[in-house]
């Protein structure tokens, strides 16, 4: 009994290999040295990941390689995410690389992603908890580098749209170990001070290793309690932080960011202008339609020459009464132009304090004539109240010659009955005082 013998084309097997492969480790992340790195003019990248033992030949295809932000030199440590493959003109095993990335920047990226899906949980990046942004600024701070490149495109956008607004640059340290807490110090320098209604935080772009002080937790939350809206421009376009995740509002860039804060001066200008010219083309077409009533008006006179002459001198009339209108309406227009600018020069701050002023001062004059009227007549009132009062006083009595009386109590002895012999009584004169012992006592009353 003869067996037959199973034999593959090289091709045959190699092609099996390589559906294997890649049906065995569609896509997988492997780490590891680079080296033996070729950058051929096609854009491709072919090179080598090598640890002690082992090594991986590796192939980057033109358009995941022009899509990388990882500048690939030999002797980094890389993480690659690939799909494992056979090439079939030698072979070899290959990884054809999707996607390379610096391994300490993995490792950033995966604590990245932990932060974010904890702070998402608990509600830091709701947009019903987010600030709306002030229609107009009246005064924007500015958190980032004093000197790097983003605060001279934020300041030249801001002269360029609109110069005239106010501007506090609190400058903070936007990169290395000490940038999240300077970060947070300058937040709540803003807060403290209280003259600001807007922030601009952020930087230029970078690596991810560069804008990590703003993955901040720290600054995350400091963003999210601070009761001023802050609008985050960190990096460029396609780099997304946690602080962009929980600030009020994201910009792609610095550029971006005071160009979103900022109102075009030009456009309203254009605005304005606009609105001129629509008031300019509505009263062109009212003129317009009182033609058109003139000329109907003309339409409808009849032919015989009386009621020419009568539709005529009507027609005089209403020509006279419509420019007589016109005239009227232009003056009344320009009587209430030069009326209202009368109004306005007189309700200028500087008028209106003027005569607030002078009005003071006349008050203040009145108020003082007043007080010495009032106290004039006052003063000679008590004089007269006090000459009347003086005549019935008691002392008035004693300079007449008359005496007062008093018991042992003090108390006004005003007839006989009111005492007894060998009481002491005292005798008040004009002046002085006198001692004195009733001897006698007579009741009768006194003729």
């Amino acid at each position: 009994m003869s067996s037959q013998k199973l034999i593959y084309q090289v091709s045959d097997l190699v092609n099996q290999m390589r559906s294997l492969m890649e049906a065995s480790y569609p896509e997988i992340w492997i780490e590891g040295e680079l080296s033996s790195l070729s950058t051929p003019a096609s854009g491709h990248l072919y090179f080598t990941l090598k640890d002690a033992n082992s090594q991986l030949r590796c192939a980057m295809f033109r358009g995941r390689a022009s899509l990388s932000r990882y500048k690939a030199k030999a002797g980094d440590l890389v993480r690659v995410r690939a799909k494992i493959s056979v090439y079939p003109a030698r072979g070899d095993l290959q990884c054809i690389v999707q996607h390379i990335e610096d391994a300490g920047e993995g490792l950033l990226q995966q604590k990245y992603e932990e932060l974010k899906e904890k702070l998402n949980q608990e509600g830091l990046f709701s947009t019903t908890h987010k600030l709306t942004l002030p229609s107009a600024v009246h005064h924007l701070a500015i958190i980032t580098s004093p000197t790097g490149a983003a605060i001279n495109d934020i300041l030249s956008t801001l002269e360029r749209r609109n110069p005239g607004i106010p501007i506090t640059i609190y400058p903070s340290v936007v990169q290395g170990d000490m940038a999240s807490k300077a970060l947070i110090e300058s937040i709540r320098d803003v807060v403290k001070h209280q003259r600001c209604d807007l922030i601009i935080m952020g930087r230029g772009g970078g690596s991810l290793e560069d804008l990590w002080c703003f993955n901040d937790e720290e600054l995350a939350r400091e963003i999210y309690a601070c009761p001023i809206p802050i609008v985050s421009a960190v990096g460029h376009e396609v780099d997304v932080s946690i602080a962009d995740l929980v600030s009020d509002l994201r910009a792609p860039t610095p550029t971006a960011a005071a160009e979103l804060v900022s109102s075009d001066t030009a456009t309203n200008l254009q605005k304005l202008n606009s609105m001129w010219q629509r008031l300019g083309y509505a009263y062109t077409r009212q003129l317009e339609r009182l033609g058109q009533q003139v000329d109907i008006c003309f339409e409808k006179i009849e032919h015989p020459s009386a009621s020419i002459r009568s539709n005529r001198k009507q027609l005089n009339n209403m020509s006279a009464r419509l420019g007589r209108g016109i005239q009227l309406r232009t003056d009344e227009n320009s009587r209430n132009l030069s009326f209202n600018l009368r109004r306005l020069s007189a309700n200028l701050p500087s008028v209106k304090i003027k005569t607030c002023t002078n009005n003071l001062d006349h008050l203040t004059e009145r108020l003082k004539t007043a007080t010495v009227n009032d106290l004039t007549s006052r003063r000679q009132h008590a004089q007269s109240m006090g000459s009347q009062l003086n005549m019935v006083s008691p002392l008035a009595t004693l300079d007449r010659g008359f005496s007062i009386v008093r018991d042992e109590h003090g108390n006004i002895i005003r007839d006989g009955g009111s005492t007894s012999i060998g009481k002491q009584i005292q005798v008040d004169l004009k002046s002085g005082q006198l001692k004195c012992e009733v001897l006698d006592v007579d009741t009768a009353p006194s003729t």
